[in-house]
Formats: C-alpha cells, sequence, structure tokens
C-alpha cells in the first residue's frame, strides 16, 4: 500500500506521520533497538497519502536556505552559559522567546532521565532545556501541540536535530510567521533503549539511583565534553570518548539507521539559527574563546535575522566566515560514516551485562577502519577525512597528514576529527 510503510529504514522517528493520519491507523512502534518506527493498520489506512506527504524524508527539500551571516556567540549570563554544553545560544533563543510571552518546545529529561520534548511557558522552567541530550528525543505530540499554540496566536520556538524541523514543516505545511526554529548540528541520535540501559548500569556502580545526568558538564574542566552523573550520595565525572556509553556515541555506532544517510547533514538549512559548538574558535578568534565554551551561530533566514537581533543582547558576539564555523562539524559536510561496528553494536542489547560488555577506552584499528571509509565503502585519504571534519590545517599538518602521521603536531581536537570524534552543543 501507498503510505508510510514504504519508509522503512530511512523513517527518521519524528512522529510526524502518527500525528497527521486522518484515521488515526498510524502508531509508533519501538523496534529491537530501541528507535520508534511507523506501524500502519492497513485495514483502516485508506492511502490518502497524507502521511507522505508529512513526511521529511520525502520532502527534504522543504525550507532549505544556505547561511548568509555566522557568529561566534558567548551568553552574559555567568549561570546560564555554565548550564549550557557551549556558548549559551539556543538557550538565549529561548529566554528571547519566553520573555515576549511565546511558547518554546525543545528536549528535556523527565524524572526517569528520558529525553522527550516538552512545552515550556515559565522561564523557571528554562533550565530543563539548557545543554545537550545525546539520545533521541520523543517528539511525542508536540508538532500538535506547537499547530494550537500557533493558530492562538502564541509566538513559538521549536529546537531540535535538523531532521525534528524539518518533520514540523512538513506537519504545518508551511512557514506560519509566529514561528522560529533552530536547528542544532546534529551527527547522529543513539536509542533511548541504549542509555536507559546505561543509566541502569550507572545505577548498580553507583549502588543508587541516577537523578541528575549532564553530557557536557563545566563544572570540573569547563568547556569540552565530560559528563556529569548524581545520585543522592555520590558524584561522578568522566571524559565522554572513556566511558562506556560516550564512547559508542563518538564511534558512531549506535545511531538510527537513517542518520548514517542523513539529507540534512550540510549547510542546506532548515532552521531559522543553527546553532553548534564554534571547536575552531581558539584559532581563527583566540581573543573571542573563553573556558566557559563559544557557540557558532548561522543565521539562514529573515526570521532568523530577526530573532537574532532580538536575542543579541544577550551576549556577546563577534562575526565569522562560514569556513571557521564549520571548523571539526563534519555534519555540516555530509553524514557520518557508518561503522562497520553498527552491524553488530544492538545484537545483544537485551541480554544481561549488555553495557558491562562495551569496549571502553581509545580503539585506534575501529575507529581508523570506519573513520577511513566513505560511505560508499571506498578508503579515503587522512587529508580528505581532515577537510571534510572541517579541520584547518597549516601546510607542515597537512604534508604530515600525507605522510602518514595525521596526529602529529596537531591539536587534541584535530586528532579526534580523525578518528571520527565530533560534538555540537
Amino acid at each position: 500500500m501507498e503510505n508510510i510503510s514504504r519508509i522503512k529504514e530511512k523513517c527518521v522517528g519524528c512522529k510526524s506521520c502518527e500525528q497527521s493520519c486522518p484515521k488515526h491507523c498510524i502508531s509508533m512502534v519501538e523496534n529491537k533497538e530501541g528507535f520508534w518506527y511507523p506501524s500502519v493498520d492497513e485495514k483502516s489506512c485508506i492511502e490518502c497519502k497524507v502521511c507522505l506527504k508529512k513526511c521529511p524524508v520525502e520532502n527534504t527539500e522543504f525550507h532549505r536556505n544556505e547561511p548568509h551571516k555566522v557568529w561566534a556567540w558567548r551568553n552574559k549570563n555567568d549561570v546560564d552559559i555554565m548550564r549550557s554544553a557551549s556558548g549559551g545560544a539556543a538557550d538565549s533563543a529561548a529566554k528571547t522567546i519566553l520573555q515576549m510571552g511565546g511558547v518554546v518546545y525543545g528536549a528535556a529529561y523527565d524524572e526517569q532521565l528520558a529525553v522527550s520534548h516538552i512545552e515550556v511557558t515559565d522561564e523557571a522552567e528554562r533550565e530543563k532545556l539548557q545543554s545537550s541530550k545525546y539520545v533521541q528525543s520523543d517528539p511525542k505530540d508536540s508538532y500538535t501541540k506547537v499547530k494550537q499554540r500557533l493558530s492562538e496566536g502564541k509566538t513559538v520556538l521549536f529546537t531540535g536535530t535538523p531532521c525534528q524541523i524539518a518533520g514540523l514543516y512538513a506537519f504545518l505545511g508551511g512557514n506560519p510567521e509566529n514561528l522560529y526554529t533552530v536547528d542544532l548540528i546534529c551527527h547522529g541520535v543513539p536509542s533511548p533503549k541504549f542509555f536507559k540501559k546505561y543509566l541502569e548500569y550507572q545505577n548498580k556502580q553507583t549502588a543508587g539511583r541516577v537523578i541528575y545526568f549532564n553530557f557536557r558538564s563545566k563544572d570540573k574542566r569547563g568547556w569540552g565534553t565530560q559528563y556529569l552523573l548524581k545520585t543522592k550520595t555520590k558524584t561522578k565525572t568522566k571524559t565522554l570518548s572513556l566511558d562506556r556509553y560516550g564512547k559508542h556515541f563518538m564511534d558512531g555506532d549506535c545511531y538510527r539507521e537513517s542518520c548514517y544517510q542523513c539529507a540534512y547533514a550540510n549547510t542546506s538549512r532548515v532552521g531559522d539559527l543553527t546553532v553548534g559548538d564554534f571547536w575552531g574558535i581558539a584559532k581563527s578568534h583566540p581573543s573571542f574563546n573563553s573556558p566557559k565554551g563559544v557557540s557558532s551561530v548561522f543565521v539562514n533566514t529573515e526570521k532568523g535575522q530577526k530573532l537574532f537581533e532580538m536575542m543579541r543582547v544577550l551576549a556577546e558576539v563577534e562575526e565569522a566566515t562560514l569556513e571557521e564555523g564549520m571548523v571539526k562539524q563534519h555534519n555540516l559536510v555530509q553524514p557520518s560514516n557508518r561503522p562497520v561496528t553498527r552491524d553488530t553494536f544492538y545484537k545483544s542489547i537485551d541480554e544481561p551485562g549488555f553495557i558491562k560488555n562495551i569496549k571502553v577506552g581509545f580503539q585506534p584499528k575501529a575507529r581508523l577502519k570506519s573513520v577511513c571509509l566513505d560511505p560508499r565503502g571506498r578508503t579515503q585519504r587522512m587529508g580528505t577525512l581532515l577537510q571534510k571534519a572541517g579541520a584547518i590545517l597549516s601546510p607542515d599538518e597537512t604534508a604530515r597528514t600525507k605522510m602518514g602521521r595525521p596526529c602529529q603536531g596537531a591539536g587534541p581536537w584535530k586528532a579526534n576529527a580523525l578518528r571520527g570524534i565530533h560534538t555540537s552543543g
């Protein structure tokens, strides 16, 4: 039948089809890996194709814009920037809309630390949306709620991954004047089931229940990739790349299948603004760098420019080039490579000891094997890999790369770009 079931593994899990079906015959079902996919009641389906019309996989060219301005962004408020993954740009957008009496939607933890999109109308609740959540957020019925708020004349801000933003536009069938969107530089999403298993493991390790988790804590080392978790009696922090969850998140072998063929991993953006970590700031704008974090803000539309002008009073800003903002953000060039280990990663997820048996620490052979293949399975030169990752190399560093010594003389993030490590915030 001609319905959403034909999308199969290309599905991004936005739930637009479920919320738009006029016969309510589509439900999102969790597969073995823990990702949501549409299930269609074929007896009730009338093949109206509304689900396909509202699908971001079927409508990838809708609302695409190239950035016309790029800014380095550093929130003036010490509390807000320290709670944010990088410079606090997304939080500044949320604060601005809420101060206008608007409504904000973004990813937040619930009491069980499951991540879903929630509606925030009170500035006191804005903290729930701050910082990165490196797991796929459940959109639930947020698109339907956005449509309702827009019809009430409310100003709405929706923040999410590019495919979630694209799903929202497809669901609405247009671009309402009172809707603002912020898309995040995303390199892939692990399943909620994987994260749930990981938290259960941490509960056993700490002999308690994890009540707080931050993937991008700045408490110990400032801006970087340290996580922080808390129980009632214990606090634990660790570098993501050395952690059982973080390692595979950074390696990219736990992502949703659609992430490896993402139509939105380029500079043709769907959001009014695009935000992420400005990883190259220390080199391109050294005087603007800060251990508290710096965001890159890409202004993609006229509405994005309007929102930027409204929120810029909350921050210190400095204009940058597109190339500077793309440093070490390879998902602005192409989707994440699908590592060979993706074939087997989720096979044992339901077995006891799944998290305990996960490899940790730096696995150079595995990382090089996965990153040295392009999406078509062809081996790439090291220089090409670093270029695609957005790294800026000196002539000497480029020469060393061609000679097979890519990490000598390069900073840690240049080495990480080669290893397939990439973060956003």
